[in-house]
């Protein structure tokens, strides 16, 4: 790309580039999309996290990466703009991954947001066969990123690690249990787990064992795959999607606003979903990675054009 354009711009080259790594990343995956009839080989390619607040430019990335391959999954913030993203392209029939997601309001505004872009589409008679829609938990990044911890601590209430876990099942059980029951078209999934809680020594992956049994999808890295070989040993697994929360657990939790606001559905309205504390940490998480693969194509590019 850049003995082509030797004087690009960084910013563009950056584009050019994550663009380039998402087709090929697509391509890999494309035969697996093809042969399971559209069920499996999706590749997600996320519009840029210094953007969660423009919908015009995450928009328009979003339609740039969509025409790589047929097997790109957009992926959008949590944002209030995000999920208008989400539904204008649902309505387009491109498949969409709601991510920086960590409170019920945010995982319910997008099943909505996909429910009315879906009757857009069928309305404009927008051919969805190749269209799926996934809302991603950032489990451990609500426990750990956000005032949940402080905002006890405030209140004399001392979570323990199980409590944490359970704060961050409960959110996730919860919007499982209502996109079923409303029928909403969207598949929960859950990403940053952990393995914890350790109970009497032993050491337990909740994130997993209590949501067995669910239509889930599960983001495993390959870190947390050999974390759970080597710690987890035979690690049994029962149907406790719809195990419920301990009532005193609960209860405790509920004191808590930060926990309380998260688990009922009109906790935070659209505009706050922009400054939830676990959102800000994570977006600015992800603009610095995303700043340091500019710098790296900057450094790439000044050897050329100097």
């Amino acid at each position: 790309m850049i003995e082509k354009d030797p004087c690009i711009d960084k910013e563009a080259l950056f584009w050019k580039t994550y663009k380039e790594i998402v087709r090929r990343g697509a391509e890999m995956y494309l035969g697996v999309f093809q042969r399971s009839k559209f069920r499996y080989g999706y590749l997600s390619g996320q519009v840029d996290p210094r953007a969660v607040t423009d919908r015009d430019r995450m928009i328009a990335q979003a339609l740039e990466l969509a025409k790589l391959s047929p097997n790109v999954m957009i992926k959008v913030p949590g944002s209030k703009q995000g999920y208008e993203v989400i539904k204008f392209l649902t309505s387009k029939g491109i498949s969409t991954n709601n991510t920086l997601t960590f409170t019920l309001p945010q995982l319910m505004a997008c099943a909505k947001a996909v429910k009315e872009g879906i009757e857009i589409a069928k309305q404009n008679g927008v051919d969805l066969a190749r269209w799926r829609s996934v809302i991603t938990h950032m489990a451990a990044r609500y426990g750990d990123l956000g005032d949940l911890k402080k905002e006890a601590g405030e209140r004399g209430i001392d979570l323990s690690e199980a409590d944490v876990r359970w704060a961050e099942l409960a959110i996730f059980k919860k919007a499982y249990r209502l996109c079923k029951e409303r029928r909403y078209p969207s598949k929960m999934l859950i990403c940053s787990m952990r393995i914890s809680p350790i109970l009497n020594g032993e050491k337990h992956c909740w994130h997993l064992q209590k949501l067995a049994g669910g239509s889930i999808v599960f983001t495993l890295p390959p870190t947390f795959i050999e974390g759970m070989f080597e710690s987890l040993g035979e690690m049994e697994f029962r149907n406790l999607i719809d195990e419920e929360v301990p009532k005193a657990v609960l209860d405790r939790l509920m004191k808590i606003p930060y926990f309380e606001r998260a688990y009922e559905e009109d906790g935070y309205t659209h505009d706050e979903f922009n400054t939830h504390t676990a959102l800000k940490a994570t977006a600015t998480e992800f603009s610095k990675a995303t700043e340091n693969m500019v710098d790296y194509v900057a450094k790439r590019l000044a050897l050329k054009c100097g």
